[in-house]
C-alpha cells in the first residue's frame, strides 16, 4: 500500500477525511478533491485540489493534474455525496444535485479512470453508495433513487471490465457519524448503530483486501437484502409499518 497514489472525492469530512488519514498513515500519496479544504494536514504526501465533481470539466482538470504529477492512479474513491430529505415533491434542484453527485460524478470519473486502469493493467475504483441504495431511505426519495443508480452503475462497470485486471467495489454503509447524519442519531438508518468513520474505513480496507464488490460495514444489511429479495411484498409492507411507527413516535 505504501507509495500508492490515492484519490478521494468528498475528502473534507466524514468517510473521505477518515480515508485520507488512513492512507497518509500508510505512506501513500493522497489527493483530496472537494469544493473546499477543511483539513490542515502538514504532510508532504497530501495534496488538496478544488474540484466540483458535478462538472465534467472540473473532473477532467483533476485527472490532468494527477497524471502530470504522479503518472498513475492506484485507488480512486468516488465518495462525494449529500442527503436532502423529501418525497416526490422535492424540488428539481434537489433532484438534479442528487443525480449529479450520486451518479453522474461516477460517470465523469469513469470516463477518465477506466482508460488509465486498462493501460496500467491495475487499479481499484471504489464508489460510495449506501445501504439506502440496496434497501431505501424512508425519509428521502432523492437519496434512495440516486444511490440505487450508483450501485447499478458500479455493477455494470464491474461486469463489463472484469477482464481488464482492475477492481471495483461499492461501499454501502447504514448510518455513519458525519455532518450528514448530525442530529439524526435516532433515524431508522441508525437502528443498527452509527459507525465512527475510522471504524468504517477499517471495514472498507477489509473489503478491499478480499476484493469484495459489495462492501457492507453493517453486517445486518446482508440479511435485509436477502429478506427483500426473497419476498418483496412482505419487505415493502414491513418498511411501510416501520415508517408509520416512526411517524407515530414523533
Amino acid at each position: 500500500m505504501s507509495n500508492s497514489v490515492v484519490v478521494i472525492t468528498g475528502g473534507s469530512g466524514g468517510i473521505g477525511l477518515a480515508l485520507i488519514k488512513k492512507y497518509l498513515k500508510e505512506g501513500c500519496f493522497v489527493i483530496s478533491a472537494d469544493l473546499e479544504n477543511n483539513t490542515d494536514f502538514e504532510d508532504k504526501n497530501f495534496t488538496f485540489l478544488q474540484c466540483n465533481v458535478e462538472s465534467e470539466n472540473s473532473v477532467n482538470s483533476l485527472f490532468q493534474f494527477i497524471l502530470k504529477k504522479y503518472k498513475r492512479i492506484d485507488y480512486f474513491f468516488s465518495n462525494a455525496g449529500i442527503l436532502s430529505l423529501g418525497d416526490e415533491n422535492s424540488s428539481n434542484v434537489d433532484w438534479e444535485r442528487n443525480w449529479n453527485l450520486h451518479l453522474m460524478s461516477h460517470v465523469f470519473i469513469s470516463r477518465k479512470l477506466i482508460p488509465i486502469f486498462k493501460k496500467q493493467k491495475f487499479g481499484y475504483f471504489l464508489i460510495t453508495s449506501s445501504a439506502a441504495g440496496l434497501l431505501t431511505h424512508i425519509d428521502s426519495v432523492t437519496y434512495s433513487v440516486t444511490k440505487h443508480s450508483a450501485i447499478a452503475f458500479a455493477e455494470w462497470i464491474a461486469i463489463n471490465y472484469k477482464k481488464h485486471n482492475f477492481d471495483v467495489s461499492v461501499i454501502c454503509p447504514q448510518a455513519v457519524r458525519t455532518n450528514m447524519t448530525k442530529g439524526r442519531e435516532k433515524d431508522v438508518a441508525a437502528l443498527d448503530g452509527m459507525l465512527e468513520p475510522d471504524f468504517l474505513v477499517e471495514k472498507i480496507l477489509e473489503g478491499i483486501d478480499k476484493k469484495q464488490f459489495l462492501i457492507l460495514p453493517h453486517p445486518e444489511v446482508q440479511n435485509y437484502i436477502e429478506k427483500k429479495s426473497s419476498n418483496y411484498d412482505k419487505w415493502i409492507s414491513g418498511m411501510a409499518k416501520l415508517k408509520q411507527k416512526i411517524e407515530d413516535n414523533k
